[in-house]
């Protein structure tokens, strides 16, 4: 450690050159109060400093190992990659939305000949139910036009969430 009074006599400019060369840590102070270039200008020379290290305990080893010190690299960059909506995703949900809806509001069978003949029992201008839209000859594979069924009801919620999903960007 140094001693107040080496550092009083450092303040006050009276230090001996010989004793900040043989004290790193005077000289440390000296050349933060007096700068480098003064230093230079009275003669003196910086004392030889020990290189950086961290002292780390080497397991149950009694002795320590001394490690050097890494510098710490800056971090990445972080690239930004262009975010995008799924457009592929939303116009698919958009177009089912929009046949179901249909079907709910005016019916397939309004404007699609789907039925075999006119003298048919099935009567094709109303809605086709979807849980049943594999026996769609079948009278019970209608309904009332604007008759919300809770199959209907959960697969357009389906849709409409797939939709405002693909809308978000990735």
């Amino acid at each position: 450690m140094t001693s107040l009074d080496e550092i009083k006599n450092l303040l006050d400019g009276t230090l001996d050159p010989e004793t900040l060369e043989e004290n790193p840590e005077l000289y440390e102070m000296a050349e933060s109060i007096y700068g480098r270039r003064a230093l230079e200008h009275m003669g003196v020379e910086a004392p030889e400093r020990p290189t950086e290290s961290i002292v780390q305990p080497n397991g149950d080893a009694k002795h320590e190992v001394q490690m050097p010190t890494m510098p710490m690299l800056p971090p990445e960059p972080k690239v930004d990659v262009p975010k995008y909506r799924s457009w592929r995703l939303f116009i698919l949900t958009f177009i089912v939305t929009s046949i179901i809806l249909t079907n709910v509001f005016l019916g397939f069978g309004s404007f699609l000949p789907i039925c075999d003949s006119p003298d048919s029992q099935t009567i094709c201008e109303d809605k086709l139910i979807l849980s049943e839209i594999a026996d769609y000859q079948s009278p019970n594979s209608w309904t009332q036009t604007m008759d919300f069924a809770i199959f209907d009801i959960a697969i357009l919620v389906t849709l409409s969430l797939v939709m405002l999903f693909s809308l978000r960007k990735k």
